[in-house]
Formats: structure tokens, C-alpha cells, sequence
């Protein structure tokens, strides 16, 4: 497991690193809310976000709240902003949808293509309606996240909806628009994780990051979610805790963003007590 992580994130990074997209650190005294469906709702990605935090700022005062409701279009998002959004009083808003705007099993049907456009125009249409409402947040940073993929290429039982992940990549473009026009945040899921696909099912055709049923990712999607977030906030090569011990003498070297305590050189073993642990963003 720990082995297929590492070559996920290598292949992330070799891809990927000459993409510009900043997103703005959270600083403290942040509420930082997750708008979105079913991919959110399960709450991996933002908790892997939230755990980063923890560790490597101890002592920030930082609120992550979770507003994602599974089945949810950016329709369903509109109404239910004031109730259950805006009264969260966020003051970072992460907003993603296109999954279940796009539609599913018409794909199959007889006129996809004619069904793809119909999904995306009304997609565009109840956008511009949430549109006009963040844009009157005017204390509140705004980030447009495009939507992990629907993955159409894993060999996998379950038979897959041609056309969908394209439909989902339009959706993604005018939401990048957007976020230039508003001078909001972007940050792109789809295109890197379609890219991790494609490269894994080279030499395993089954791989997925994105699930049995295509749609949900599972916890290593969710992982790389939250790395390609945290990347985009600038935290790649910034470890979370440095430690240096001499064993012999138990005695504390270096101790950077950590605290160590109770160290005991108990024959052959040095037991001790530290937090942070130490975790890397390469």
C-alpha cells in the first residue's frame, strides 16, 4: 500500500509540477467550508486536509466544516445555501460539483451527445445562479474546485458511461473561467487523476482511483485530493516536524515544530513520546 502511495504521488509530481494554480494558505482563525456531493459528504479528502493542519500547525485556530450532501447538483447547492452554507459563516468556501450534473445513464442511450449538451447547459445555467451569490461574499475567499474524474477506462465489471468524464472536463472549463473573471481560486482534480489512471492501468487495467462504481473515490483518491491541495497551498517540501536524537546520550538535538519528551534509552531501544509526527509534501 505504502509503495503504491509513493509512486501515485511521484507520478503526480513529475506531471504536474510546472502547473501554476496557487490556492491561499488557510491562516488562523480560518473557517474553511466544503461545499459539494457525495465525494465530499464522505468527508476523506478534507479530513486528510484538516490531519495536515493539525500536525503541522499545532497551535492554529482553524474550523474545517464539511457542507457536501451526496446526490447533489450545483442546482441542489443553490438552494440550500443560505440554510446550510452561508450559515456556516465561512471565511475560505471550497465549491465543487459536475458529477451528478452531468447525468449518468442516458450516456448509454440513443442520442448521448444530444444528452451530454442538455446536462452541461443546465449545469451552466444553475452555476451562474450560485454564480451571483458568491459573488456577494464579500469577506469570504471563494476556490472552484473541478471535480475528481469519472473514470471510462478501468476494466472493471462494471460498464462504463462514454462521454461523461468529457461532459464533466466542459463543466470544469467554465468554472476556471469563472474563477479568473471573480479573481477566485481554482484548482483542477480531474485532469490530474484521470492522468494517474491511465498511467497505473497501463500495467494493471482493473486500477481505479476513482472507485467499483467509477464515481466515489476511494482512500487513495481521497489522498491524492488532499496532496494535490496541499500542494497547490504551497506546502511541497515543507516537512511537518524534524527531529535528531542521539541515541547514546538520549538527548534532544533538534526538535523543530515539535516537542520531545520522556526519552529512555531502555537497552537496545529509545522510547519516546513526540508530536507531531514527521510527514513530507514532496
Amino acid at each position: 500500500m505504502k509503495r503504491m502511495i509513493v509512486s501515485l504521488i511521484t507520478i503526480v509530481t513529475l506531471s504536474f509540477s510546472t502547473v501554476a494554480q496557487t490556492i491561499s494558505p488557510f491562516k488562523e482563525g480560518d473557517r474553511a467550508v466544503f461545499l459539494g456531493n457525495s465525494i465530499t459528504d464522505g468527508g476523506h479528502y478534507h479530513s486528510y486536509i484538516w490531519l495536515y493542519y493539525m500536525t503541522r500547525f499545532p497551535e492554529m485556530k482553524l474550523t474545517i466544516l464539511n457542507a457536501g450532501i451526496g446526490g447533489n447538483t450545483a442546482w441542489d447547492m443553490y438552494q440550500r445555501l443560505d440554510t446550510d452554507v452561508f450559515n456556516k459563516r465561512p471565511t475560505v468556501l471550497m465549491v465543487t460539483f459536475g458529477m451528478n450534473d452531468s447525468g449518468y445513464s442516458e450516456y448509454n442511450g440513443s442520442n448521448p451527445k444530444e444528452f451530454g449538451e442538455q446536462k452541461y447547459q443546465e449545469c451552466f445555467a444553475n452555476y451562474q445562479l450560485v454564480e451571483k451569490r458568491l459573488q456577494g461574499l464579500s469577506d469570504t475567499k471563494i476556490v472552484l474546485m473541478g471535480s475528481s474524474p469519472y473514470d471510462e477506462t478501468a476494466q472493471i465489471p462494471n460498464p462504463p458511461l462514454q462521454g461523461k468524464n468529457e461532459v464533466m472536463k466542459r463543466i470544469m472549463e467554465f468554472q476556471r473561467q469563472s474563477a479568473r473573471q471573480n479573481n477566485w481560486q481554482f484548482i483542477d482534480f480531474n485532469e490530474p487523476m484521470t492522468t494517474i489512471n491511465q498511467k497505473m492501468q497501463q500495467a494493471l487495467p482493473s486500477f481505479t482511483l476513482c472507485g467499483n462504481d467509477r464515481i466515489h473515490p476511494d482512500n487513495n483518491g481521497h489522498m491524492v485530493m488532499a496532496y494535490l491541495f496541499l500542494k497547490e497551498q504551497g506546502f511541497a517540501g515543507k516537512e511537518v516536524a524534524d527531529v535528531e536524537i542521539n541515541a547514546s546520550q538520549s538527548k534532544v538535538i533538534k526538535a523543530v515544530n515539535c516537542e520531545i519528551s520522556s526519552i529512555k534509552n531502555q537497552a537496545k531501544s529509545l522510547v519516546l513520546i513526540t508530536w507531531p509526527t514527521h510527514c513530507l509534501i514532496r
